[in-house]
């Protein structure tokens, strides 16, 4: 019963957002992306951050934590191609959301784990393809600012 209802609270919410505009898109994914990652990802992030003797080791160190992901260095200690092989959205996974839209959410994520690591505004992180558009693997891009 209570899945039932999920399934239809969640069709709400996926309607609200296919109607938002790009820059209310934007807010709403923020705080929902720090959310999630607040209930586990981003102390993660941190952990595996401060036992990492090198970005090589800390990469490798968030491989074994997360299955579901892989890197690819672009550029050393500043450019980083991260691919999901699944989407590990348990709102995606239970079927409550089908939007493309809804990966706006994981980039938010994803800058605030990064920017938890190597601060506030060292960070950028753009999304080129997602599994919810079809795409065999999500794709994303992670700038890192030298400081």
């Amino acid at each position: 019963m209570a899945d039932n209802f999920y399934k239809h609270w969640f069709k709400g919410f996926e309607n609200f957002v296919v109607n938002l505009d790009d820059e209310n898109r934007t807010n709403v994914f923020k705080e929902c992306g720090r959310a999630c990652s607040d209930s586990y990802t981003k102390q993660v992030y941190i952990e595996e951050y401060k036992k990492s003797k090198s970005i090589d080791d800390f990469l490798d160190r968030l491989k074994v934590r997360f299955p579901e992901i892989g890197f690819n260095i672009m550029k050393k200690d500043e450019i980083i191609e991260l691919k999901y092989s699944y989407c590990a959205c348990d709102l995606v996974k239970n079927g409550y959301i089908k939007t493309a839209l809804m990966c706006e959410c994981s980039r938010q994520s994803l800058l605030y784990n990064w920017s938890s690591v190597f601060g506030e505004g060292n960070v950028t992180v753009q999304l080129h393809q997602s599994i919810l558009e079809g795409k065999s693997c999500c794709k994303f891009t992670i700038n890192l600012k030298q400081t």
